[in-house]
C-alpha cells in the first residue's frame, strides 16, 4: 500500500467524535438569595464554576474629588451597585447542577418561595398549647417575558443614570430630548425636551413633562446627555 502523499493532496474526510452541543435556552428563571453585600462576589463564584446567573447591576461614574455622580462618564470613576440587593437570578437548566449546593458557593442562600395556599393551615404539634403553621409553597420564578421586562428595566435605569457617554460640547437646540444626569440633582434621571439652548453662561431651559403635568428649569450643559 502506498502511503506517500505529496503537499496539498486530498486523502479523505476524518469523522469528529462527539455531537455539536446545543446552547441551552431558558423557559424560566429562579430567584435565589445571596448574602446582602455580596452579589457581585456570588456571581464571579458562579462563572468560574461555569454557571450562569444574573444579577441585574446599575452602573454609576463617581467623580473621585466630590463623590457624586460624575457630570459626564468618561469623569467619572466606573461603580456598580446591585439593582435588586441580595437576589440573583438562574436559569431552570441549572436547577440539577450539583456545583449549585450552598457549599460549593460561599455566601449563597436558598430559592425565595412563596406562599400559594392563602393563609397557611394549622398542623398541632404533640405539644398542645404549641402550633406550627405550614403553607403551601411554591418557588418564586420569571418566566422568559417577565425577565425581557426587567431587563429592559434595568437597561432604562442605566441609560437614563450613565447618560449616552459623549464627549465634548453638544449644541442643543430647542426640541432636543435630554436626560438629567445630575446626580446631585432632584430630577435626577427625568427626560426632558429643551426649550432654549444654551447660553452664553453655559445653561439652557428644558420641559419635564412628568412632573405635575409639566415643568420648565433652567439647568447647566453639564448636567444633562442626549437621550
Amino acid at each position: 500500500m502506498n502511503m506517500h502523499y505529496e503537499v496539498g493532496e486530498f486523502v479523505g474526510f476524518v469523522a469528529l467524535q462527539g455531537a455539536r452541543l446545543d446552547i441551552p435556552v431558558p423557559q424560566r428563571w429562579y430567584i435565589r438569595q445571596c448574602m446582602p453585600g455580596k452579589d457581585a462576589r456570588v456571581i464571579s463564584r458562579l462563572r468560574s464554576l461555569d454557571i450562569s446567573a444574573w444579577s441585574p447591576m446599575i452602573v454609576r461614574y463617581i467623580d473621585r474629588r466630590t463623590g457624586k455622580v460624575a457630570a459626564k462618564p468618561h469623569l467619572g470613576k466606573r461603580v456598580e451597585k446591585p439593582f435588586l440587593p441580595g437576589l440573583i437570578f438562574v436559569p431552570d437548566f441549572e436547577l440539577g447542577n450539583p456545583l449549585m449546593r450552598d457549599r460549593d458557593v460561599s455566601d449563597l442562600g436558598d430559592y425565595v418561595r412563596v406562599p400559594v395556599s392563602g393563609h397557611g393551615r394549622v398542623a398541632r404539634a404533640s405539644d398542645v398549647d404549641s402550633v406550627v403553621l405550614h403553607d403551601a409553597y411554591r418557588f418564586a420564578t420569571l418566566d422568559v417575558d417577565l425577565m425581557a421586562g426587567l431587563r429592559e428595566i434595568v437597561n432604562a435605569e442605566n441609560g437614563a443614570r450613565v447618560g449616552r457617554g459623549h464627549r465634548g460640547p453638544v449644541k442643543y437646540k430647542p426640541g432636543d430630548k435630554v436626560y438629567i444626569v445630575d446626580g446631585s440633582s432632584q430630577l435626577f434621571a427625568f427626560e426632558a425636551e429643551v426649550k432654549r439652548g444654551v447660553d452664553s453662561k453655559g445653561r439652557l431651559k428644558a420641559f419635564i413633562a412628568a412632573l405635575m403635568g409639566g415643568v420648565s428649569v433652567d439647568l447647566s450643559e453639564t448636567q444633562v446627555e442626549p437621550a
